[in-house]
């Protein structure tokens, strides 16, 4: 028993073989079709004590010649194919009543002028179709209806040519489009790459900066303690006292410093650290911002390490704003789980649009030996997440 779903989806493999046939090799299967079609037409519907069955032959196989040449050579193809009609009414109005399928591959023929022919050839082609036209109208002489040859000019030569140039410009537009979304893809790249290695050389420098100046003052102060534990245990303590105090001041810098890494407004400057103690109130703002948001916590919460709590919010707070600004989405869900080596946040929403970049968010996964996906969804929407092992590096 045939599979209902495969055979659904049969035309739609057909059609989507047929698109990737070499151009070449398409052609000659029309090519083929119309010589079938032609011949049988010859053979079945031209009378039998019709007397020119060999030269109608002889026209329909050039005729099956040039459709064969059509794309890779139009204007050839135009000047074999277009005089066969004078053929055709040379014949008699036993072959011209009967052979319908040459004029149809006329008309094809004419569209590929239409649609690969550049320049002056086109409306030099289209005089010449039309003067074969004149002549084959003064053969047959049943019909010497000027009207007639008009509107045949008109719609039966015009109409394909200018369909083919009108796809033609839509085809060429269409390429230039996707040539300027690479291109402006591949710029953005190069942007993101040029902005997370300046984020990676500000961190290191600050840090750089942080971190050497507290060292170089609680060496000096260690140096002084030591030489005053003996004699002057008092100011030896105050002396101690000042290491550890320079020692908090150099990690509350060192916080700060994280804490407003890429924020964008003074507000968040000003703000506590961010930690996943704080995503409910993260959830709210995004609500009260038009997108409704539903938040789910898994595993038991606790203390986490500042880079990794940190991390855990912004790729959050990046994946909302994200799904909110430029995703269109219609609604997000947000899920923390708290596992025994990791934890992992998520992001999914409804959004229409394209996957976002994200930017600096892998930069602070990877910093923490962390995985992230982010990309769209099979069935619609994205998802954003971010698995960081309690261990990883900062």
């Amino acid at each position: 028993m045939k599979d209902p779903a495969r055979a659904s989806n049969f035309p739609e493999a057909m059609l989507a073989r047929m698109r990737a046939l070499d151009p070449f090799r398409a052609d000659l299967l029309l090519a083929g079709a119309f010589l079938v079609e032609a011949l049988g037409e010859l053979a079945l519907l031209v009378p039998d004590d019709a007397q020119h069955n060999a030269l109608a032959a002889l026209m329909i196989v050039v005729t099956a010649v040039a459709l064969a040449i059509r794309r890779r050579w139009p204007i050839a193809a135009a000047l074999i194919a277009v005089p066969m009609q004078i053929v055709v009414s040379a014949l008699g109005r036993d072959y011209l009543d009967h052979l319908i399928t040459p004029l149809f591959a006329v008309v094809l023929i004419l569209y590929g002028i239409g649609r690969h022919v550049d320049g002056k050839a086109v409306p030099a082609l289209y005089l010449y179709t039309a003067g074969c036209l004149l002549v084959s109208q003064s053969i047959d002489t049943y019909d010497d209806n000027i009207g007639n040859y008009l509107l045949t000019v008109v719609f039966l030569v015009g109409a394909p040519i200018l369909v083919g140039r009108v796809l033609r410009h839509r085809a060429r537009l269409n390429r230039t489009l996707v040539e300027k979304t690479r291109r402006l893809e591949r710029e953005r790249v190069e942007r993101a790459a040029i902005a997370a290695e300046e984020e990676r050389t500000r961190i290191a420098g600050e840090l750089h900066d942080v971190v050497a100046h507290a060292l170089s003052a609680m060496v000096v102060q260690a140096s002084g303690a030591r030489r005053l534990a003996e004699r002057d245990p008092a100011r030896a303590g105050a002396a101690f006292l000042a290491v550890e105090r320079s020692g908090r001041e150099a990690l509350t810098e060192i916080r700060s410093l994280l804490g407003v890494l890429r924020r964008e407004d003074e507000e968040l400057a000003l703000a506590p650290q961010p930690s996943l103690r704080h995503v409910e109130a993260l959830v709210r703002k995004a609500r009260s911002a038009g997108l409704p948001v539903e938040l789910a916590v898994e595993g038991d919460a606790r203390e986490l390490p500042l880079g990794l709590d940190l991390t855990a919010y912004r790729v959050i707070q990046e994946a909302l704003r994200e799904a909110r600004d430029h995703g269109r989405a219609g609604g997000a869900r947000v899920r923390v789980t708290y596992a025994g080596d990791h934890v992992e946040v998520e992001v999914v929403d409804d959004g229409r649009g394209a996957a976002r970049p994200l930017p600096g968010i892998r930069e602070r996964v990877a910093l923490l030996d962390g995985q992230l996906r982010a990309g769209a969804r099979r069935d619609g929407g994205h998802v954003v997440r971010a698995r960081l092992p309690l261990g990883g590096a900062a």
